[in-house]
């Protein structure tokens, strides 16, 4: 049964891998093992070592991102014999070169690919004359161009073999065919295969195509094979078989996972988190985004109060006044007490003292019982009065007017009256 395949990839100088990609080719596609037969045209060279040779030498003297030539992998029909497999591959590169541009054909149709005969197709696009170029098969579309001139070409020898098979470079279901499509097994797969042995899947990183964001890129193929080799793909989907029990809980098993793992990343990163999806609105007239509005409880947040802003406007309009000291005659004349205004005007008993006042208070008296007054008369120390341990208070009450103000003038008046005694 004839198959479609052709693949096309350029080698590039800044793209390839490693460095002389296109003479190492060259080496590999003409080897004695797999070899049946090459043909080739305008290579200034005659033996594969020689062009090799040849793509070395053009790839040093070529640009740096200059493409040194282009690999094209042709399937071949089985229906067709060598001789028309070859004329077919001669006719097709004479064709896509105009004949101008250089070309070499290897073909393995012995050994292990007698089976699956196919050509390696080598394309130099410059004309060694003028060393311009010829195909344009860097240009986009050259891809498809060339998918569809081995189509032509392939379907033209089989009908000129009398053959009724065609091939199709087209998908399945755009020829409208509901079979599921086979992938490509190749040599090592069908050998494990046939051993026995189970290969393991692994995440490899692969090289982009130039012009990519990317130069690699990582692909995991234990979620794309789901640990089954391609011919045991190939066999369950030529047999017809649905998705077993264990593909289907696998399914179930990596659609889990993946939603963990958007919620985690909507965690960790949640500028970088996909939107949640919208409720849908239950009741025609209200949304359920309104509804939860409405029955959640709004809590308002708590107040901060500035203590430290408190304690500095508390000091800054309290007025400090000191009480008359118990010394000299002459110091007790002198001296005159400063009441807050408020306190002459609302006088005694209107407001209550504070608990810092009260202790302010204590630890004023305790210092005057400890430092007696001295008098003019006599330097012996005489115990303080009634009258001299009842003072006033020297801190204010800031919240309201203080007691006391008709006692502390009372008070100043007895001791000026004290004094005019001991003078005469």
């Amino acid at each position: 049964m004839a198959i479609y395949s052709l693949h096309h990839t350029p080698v590039g100088k800044s793209t390839q891998a490693q460095p002389y990609t296109a003479a190492a080719h060259i080496r590999y596609i003409t080897r004695k093992n797999a070899l049946s037969a090459i043909r080739q045209a305008r290579f200034p060279a005659r033996t594969p070592r020689e062009v090799a040779d040849y793509l070395r030498a053009c790839e040093d003297r070529d640009r740096k991102n200059a493409r040194v030539m282009d690999k094209v992998m042709l399937a071949l029909p089985r229906e067709l014999n060598e001789a028309q497999r070859i004329a077919l591959v001669r006719e097709f590169a004479e064709h896509v070169t105009k004949g101008r541009a250089p070309w070499l054909a290897a073909f393995h149709a012995k050994g292990k690919d007698a089976r699956n005969p196919h050509c390696h197709l080598v394309i130099r696009d410059r004309d060694p004359a003028t060393n311009k170029r010829v195909i344009g098969t860097s240009e986009i579309g050259s891809t498809e161009r060339l998918r569809q001139q081995w189509e032509d070409y392939a379907n033209k020898s089989l009908r000129e073999a009398g053959r009724k098979e065609r091939i199709d470079r087209r998908t399945l279901e755009a020829q409208g065919v509901s079979r599921e499509p086979t992938i490509h097994e190749g040599p090592q797969s069908q050998a494990m295969d046939r051993r026995g042995a189970q290969p393991k899947s692994r995440s490899r990183r692969l090289r982009n195509r130039p012009g990519s964001r990317t130069p690699h890129r990582d692909v995991d193929y234990r979620k794309i094979d789901n640990g089954r080799s391609r011919p045991e793909v190939n066999r369950a989907r030529q047999a017809g078989v649905r998705e077993t029990e264990r593909d289907y809980w696998d399914a179930i098993d990596t659609d889990n996972q993946r939603r963990e793992i958007a919620n985690l990343r909507g965690i960790h990163n949640p500028h970088r988190a996909e939107p949640p999806e919208k409720p849908r609105s239950v009741c025609p007239s209200f949304s359920t985004q309104k509804r939860a509005r409405e029955i959640t409880p709004r809590i308002s947040e708590p107040k901060v109060v500035d203590m430290a802003g408190y304690r500095r406007k508390r000091d800054k309009d309290t007025i400090r006044h000191e009480a008359p000291s118990l010394g000299s005659g002459s110091s007790q004349a002198a001296t005159k007490a400063r009441v807050p205004q408020s306190q002459e005007r609302d006088g005694p008993g209107t407001a209550r003292k504070s608990f810092s006042q009260k202790q302010a208070a204590e630890r004023q008296q305790q210092q005057r019982d400890r430092t007696p007054p001295v008098t003019p008369d006599s330097t012996e120390q005489k115990s303080p009065t009634f009258s001299q341990k009842k003072t006033t208070p020297n801190l204010p009450r800031t919240h309201g007017p203080e007691r006391g103000g008709d006692q502390a003038r009372e008070h100043m008046r007895q001791e000026r009256k004290n004094d005019r005694e001991r003078e005469r």
